[in-house]
């Protein structure tokens, strides 16, 4: 009897050690030259538990055609089927708009804080401007998914994926990290996010690196409320892409523009940060070069629209971790370069 016991536990410990390897592992592994080779699919938690794409883009009727809101069963989305074929319901963000949407806080009544944003009013998307626009597709689209208070995606568990399948190393700590803003398990509402919309622009973030044509960053946009067309870097700031690049900054092929405010100024949204499309490679392009170079694949997390390696901690502190380098595009004040040091970057 104790033999048939040990038997069975020993089979049972087997089983939980193979599941326990087909649920962990890495997105990306070094290739020939170093490069980042995904191990797991490049839409990553975004083919939304089989759905893949239709999960966003239902392909036909919009989020008609995905079943409407993912409480209700309707829809109160001017812009569904009409753009980008979106399939998650947008209204219930746009009813909270008519008053304020607040970064700090969802609110109909209210906006407080430094960086506030006020949403699009419903609407179809040939009555907007460019910079509403811009809203929609950069921050609302975004939101409809991984707002979670008053918009309630549909297939969120609120956990990131990267720690779900265990690609996280342990050091990361073992809380399951939340993946919607507005339901976070904190009663912080937005004032624990990282600001968007209008009135967190870059200029705000650079400082006086905005602007510097010696040291800093130049951007030519093509009018006001429209999207930024190019950007010159010198000095500093140039030293800073050669080592790292400015993926965030200068757009590849397939990442969407960074609008500009009333006042003619870039500013951030959902989409600066993030590409949508590809959670755990991001691809060089002569558009937008890594460290000088203009062809290559990087490793990435979370979506991150460049590489951010949360695996390279090391050989600090005589490399730059991708991580930190990632943020040093906009808070450029905190980089080597800005302080009169030069590093290579550890990817």
């Amino acid at each position: 009897m104790k033999k048939l016991f040990l038997i069975v536990l020993l089979v049972i410990m087997a089983s939980a050690m193979a599941l326990a390897q087909v649920t962990q592992g890495t997105p990306t592994s070094s290739g020939a030259g170093g490069a980042a080779v995904p191990t797991i699919d490049v839409l990553g938690a975004h083919n939304n538990y089989g759905r893949g794409c239709a999960g966003c883009h239902a392909p036909h009727s919009g989020n008609r055609g995905a079943g409407g809101n993912a409480t209700s069963g309707t829809t109160t989305d001017a812009w569904s089927g009409s753009n980008a074929l979106f399939a998650q319901d947008m209204g219930p963000l746009f009813a909270t708009a008519a008053g304020y949407f607040d970064f700090s806080d969802i609110s109909t009544s209210t906006a407080t804080g430094k960086y506030v944003f006020i949403a699009p009013p419903s609407g179809s998307p040939a009555t907007y401007n460019a910079q509403q626009y811009a809203d929609m597709r950069g921050i609302i689209m975004c939101l409809a998914c991984h707002d979670g208070a008053v918009a309630k995606g549909a297939m969120m568990q609120n956990w990131a994926y990267e720690e779900q399948i265990g690609a996280l190393p342990s050091s990361y700590g073992t809380a399951k990290i939340p993946t919607l803003l507005g339901d976070d398990g904190s009663s912080a509402g937005y004032h624990n996010d990282h600001p968007v919309g209008e009135n967190a622009t870059l200029s705000a973030a650079m400082g006086s690196a905005y602007g510097d044509a010696v040291n800093g960053v130049v951007f030519v946009t093509n009018g006001t409320a429209g999207s930024v067309s190019s950007v010159t870097a010198a000095g500093q700031y140039l030293a800073f892409e050669n080592s790292y690049g400015a993926p965030a900054i200068n757009k590849g092929a397939h990442s969407y523009p960074t609008p500009v405010n009333a006042a003619g100024v870039p500013y951030v949204v959902c989409t600066t940060c993030h590409n949508q499309h590809v959670m755990n490679v991001y691809a060089a392009s002569s558009a937008s070069p890594i460290a000088g170079v203009a062809s290559g694949t990087y490793a990435t997390y979370f979506f991150i629209n460049g590489p951010y390696n949360i695996n390279d901690v090391s050989p600090h502190p005589t490399k730059a971790n991708s991580t930190t380098q990632f943020c040093r595009q906009c808070h450029f004040g905190e980089s080597n370069e800005a302080n009169g040091g030069s590093l290579p970057t550890q990817f």
